[in-house]
């Protein structure tokens, strides 16, 4: 499982959320969103980027400099037979062709968001 950890780093850097929406240019309501998600949303890397850099700039007490391995946490899930299902569904479901144990960094779905 990854979980999205921008609501803790945001946190601890004292970067208010008025501040990191002023500078990427979105709206109020759309760092909101990204900061309460509970798993990584769906991200291109010049947003992911942009939001680091953005990050960077607002933040206090900063001793390095916040990368994307810092907005993320990544535990295994453990194997369970009726989730593999549940997950093999949602992908027939949708429609997509996609191999789950791929590992070559490409996303799995086109649709990305998008904050500049």
């Amino acid at each position: 499982m990854i979980r999205w950890r921008l609501k803790e780093i945001m946190a601890r850097h004292n970067i208010k959320g008025v501040s990191l929406a002023s500078r990427l240019d979105v709206g109020p309501n759309a760092i909101s969103a990204l900061r309460n998600a509970k798993t990584m949303p769906r991200l291109d890397g010049v947003a992911l980027n942009s939001l680091c850099n953005a990050l960077n700039e607002l933040a206090e007490d900063l001793d390095e400099p916040i990368t994307p391995n810092d907005l993320l946490d990544y535990s295994q899930d453990p194997i369970n037979v009726q989730d593999t299902d549940n997950v093999s569904s949602s992908v027939k479901r949708h429609g997509k062709k996609t191999d789950l144990n791929a590992t070559s960094g490409h996303s799995l779905d086109e649709d990305t968001a998008n904050v500049s």
